[in-house]
């Protein structure tokens, strides 16, 4: 079973990657693949920050609810 790489495996993995694209070394066909592993990395990490945004606005809203109400009963 293949483990889910962390956000900051990630970002680590792209860093390699866009350094291994900006030194020129690699053959055409290498840079193609360099590029479009990065993509789809970059694509990747995107919907880690999207899920954990979407997770931060559910606990905020509901903690906002709960103080709302909190401050209610005083």
């Amino acid at each position: 079973m293949k483990k889910k790489r962390t956000f900051e495996e990630g970002m680590q993995e792209l860093e390699a990657l866009v350094k291994g694209l900006e030194t020129g070394e690699l053959s055409l066909e290498d840079s193609f693949k360099a590029y479009e592993k990065a993509v789809a990395l970059k694509d990747s990490l995107s919907g880690m920050l999207d899920e954990g945004d979407r997770r931060i606005r559910v606990l905020t809203d509901a903690g906002e609810t709960a103080l709302d109400a909190g401050e209610d009963a005083c």
